[in-house]
């Protein structure tokens, strides 16, 4: 008989009961679907950030039958210290129980699994582990709700030696390799998380995930996307494009507030490239102030650059 596979689910929510509960509804089924051919126990780990609306409760109420800790939050964890929050109850369990876990998933609570998305995650595993002879992470493509043929996340490759530009990949017969991905449907091997750890401390909301990939790589561990498409997730990011636009409209004061807000900080971003991409940081530095003081400039630099 087999070893049984245990899996940590981890996500992190904040007033999306709706959507939250979708998601989850859709990994539940995602899992009935892979323990038909896969001895594997699964639990979620799921930060509730101080969510008014409910979300917890209705979260039981779906994972009914399925091992679910809600993580209490502050209010103020914001995306990647949600999920850093829930990794580590995760592994905190894991020490309670004296249980081992064989795998991460990292899901956003707006992604919804298609049914075979687990194996497909798993044979991409598989896959990795035949060509490489080593685990690597996967990073589950997604296709706009209902558009297959519109893809929203999946892995990037980058297309010049200072990584100012990159090329989002697309299905394909095979896994690819990929400079730097998404977690919206992330597979993390528990070999990976004991060489690289898990998310940086430093990272408030964004960036963490590619983050994540670019320290992987770096240690000598594969990053891949699924072949085919693993679920469903709306593109809710403004272009680059489309973000300096905005700041051309707003006052100094407002383009302040804006780029030191969590949700869109230029300090996750500045991090980001620190960390991996060293050689171009004091250039990122110079740009981010151009932009937020001179965001015409800024477009102008970027339409000169091929960028826009």
């Amino acid at each position: 008989m087999s070893t049984p596979l245990h899996i940590a689910v981890l996500l992190t929510c904040f007033n999306r009961r709706d959507k939250t509960t979708a998601c989850l509804r859709s990994l539940v089924q995602a899992y009935a679907n892979f323990a038909q051919k896969h001895e594997a126990h699964l639990s979620v780990f799921l930060t509730d950030d101080g969510c008014t609306d409910g979300t917890a409760q209705a979260a039981k109420d779906v994972c009914q039958g399925t091992e679910l800790h809600i993580v209490p939050g502050n209010g103020h964890l914001y995306w990647a210290g949600g999920m850093r929050a829930a990794w580590r109850e995760a592994l905190a369990d894991e020490a309670r129980r004296g249980r081992r876990w064989d795998f991460f998933l990292l899901l956003n609570d707006d992604t919804l699994l298609w049914p075979h998305a687990l194996d497909t995650l798993w044979h991409t595993h598989l896959h990795c582990m035949e060509h490489f002879s080593k685990p690597g992470i996967y990073s589950g493509i997604t296709c706009q709700e209902g558009h297959p043929e519109v893809i929203t996340y999946s892995g990037d490759v980058f297309e010049s030696g200072a990584k100012g530009k990159w090329h989002r990949l697309g299905p394909s017969d095979t896994p690819q390799m990929v400079d730097q991905c998404n977690a919206n449907i992330l597979l993390v091997p528990r070999e990976i998380v004991d060489r690289v750890g898990i998310f940086y401390e430093g990272y408030i909301h964004g960036a963490a995930d590619h983050d994540y990939c670019m320290q992987v790589r770096r240690a000598g561990f594969p990053a891949l996307i699924t072949p085919g498409i693993a679920g469903e997730c709306e593109y809710d990011h403004i272009s680059e494009k489309e973000e300096c636009l905005r700041l051309m409209r707003m006052t100094l004061s407002q383009r302040r507030k804006y780029v030191n807000h969590p949700t869109h900080s230029d300090k996750d971003y500045l991090l980001m490239v620190k960390r991996n991409i060293p050689g171009k940081y004091p250039l990122s530095v110079l740009l981010r102030t151009i932009r937020l003081y001179c965001p015409r400039l800024y477009y102008y630099i970027n339409k000169v650059r091929g960028l826009y």
